[in-house]
């Protein structure tokens, strides 16, 4: 007698089989999956296909126009959220500092007449401020205009399209 039994047997037999059938699945489902000029052409020259090519024929048309939607969304939500941190950023600590440094700066205090604080602290305080709001405004369009560029690169990756600019 053997020293595997019959059932040892059958379950590695079964087993193989299994791994078997699971990479045949797995092979079908890809070509299946191709584009058939891309399945030959991977078939043809051993080369898979581009990534591109893979993702279309997974999702379709339709599939990587949501694609393309999804992205311009995360770009334009992570771009909201980055000028809305870079104005707090600013509200919150170079304001404040920059009344500070005005005022200690200038060497006049509350107690002086409100003229002579009008003329030599709050004036150029807020001048000084409405530099700082240019400037958030500034990085503000900025960022917007890099995400459109992001943007379009990605629609151009995905879709395999021509601007019309």
């Amino acid at each position: 007698m053997s020293p595997a039994s019959p059932t040892a047997r059958k379950k590695s037999k079964g087993a193989q089989s299994a791994s078997d059938r699971r990479a045949r699945k797995r092979q079908v489902e890809e070509n299946d999956g191709q584009e058939p000029a891309a399945a030959d052409q991977a078939d043809q020259n051993g080369v898979k296909p581009s990534i591109r090519a893979r993702t279309r024929a997974r999702l379709g048309e339709k599939g990587m126009q949501s694609l393309v939607v999804a992205a311009r969304a995360g770009l334009i939500f992570s771009t909201c959220f980055a000028v809305y941190v870079l104005a707090m950023f600013i509200a919150v600590t170079v304001v404040p500092n920059v009344f500070l440094m005005v005022a200690t700066g200038t060497g006049i205090g509350p107690a002086a007449p409100l003229e002579m604080q009008l003329a030599h602290w709050l004036a150029p305080s807020l001048f000084l401020i409405g530099l700082i709001f240019v400037l958030v405004l500034v990085l503000a369009r900025w960022l917007w205009r890099v995400q459109r560029r992001l943007g379009e690169k990605a629609r151009r990756a995905l879709l395999g399209e021509e601007t019309g600019r």
